[in-house]
């Protein structure tokens, strides 16, 4: 695996589009800047779609959230246009591909903050995700019902009709943070290609 930086990331065509496209779905008042509370309010948006998630879950997934977002530059008070938001996930996204390449996935905080979500997401506790649990977390993030549909059925890479974390752990890596990687092309349908 070879050194990649946040240069690469801004180089790369696909992965631009990809994190352009996630810009307005986090720019919660439309005023062109992303914030680290415009990523909180998708987890307060779930809390109400998904009133039985626990408080520790919910927690959890606040602190990886706070985490995540720290990673790409954003904290307290820092808000970011387009252009930086794009700079800071691309110092993010880079950083996270090192850490992987020396020690395991393990160790990223893309999957911290995946699992964190993953946790929340099965409701019911049974260590699956079923495709109604994970709509509730796409409407939440304002996805359209079908858009919701056809990333469950790209998620479930065992066809089992349920998702299991190393599934969408693996596949939200491989989106976000591997550049060129076609077994995700089309994994949130038309949104972000």
């Amino acid at each position: 695996m070879a050194t990649v930086t946040a240069q690469d990331y801004l180089k790369d065509a696909k992965w631009v589009k990809r994190l352009s496209a996630s810009f307005p779905l986090l720019d919660s008042n439309k005023d062109g800047l992303v914030s680290r509370d415009d990523w909180l309010l998708w987890i307060e948006n779930f809390k109400k779609a998904a009133p039985t998630v626990s408080g520790s879950k919910l927690e959890k997934l606040h602190l990886a959230t706070l985490k995540y977002t720290a990673a790409a530059g954003l904290t307290v008070g820092v808000e970011f246009n387009k252009e930086q938001y794009l700079q800071g996930m691309a110092v993010m996204c880079a950083a996270e591909h090192e850490k992987v390449k020396r020690g395991g996935s393990k160790l990223a905080i893309l999957n911290e903050y995946t699992s964190a979500w993953y946790d929340c997401i099965d409701t019911d506790g049974d260590g699956l995700v079923s495709e109604e649990e994970f709509a509730v977390v796409m409407k939440s993030a304002n996805f359209p019902e079908s858009t919701a549909k056809a990333v469950f059925a790209k998620l479930d890479t065992n066809k089992n009709g349920k998702l299991e974390r190393s599934e969408l752990m693996e596949n939200e890596f491989k989106f976000w943070i591997s550049l060129n990687d076609a077994s995700v092309k089309g994994m949130y349908g038309a949104v972000f290609e």
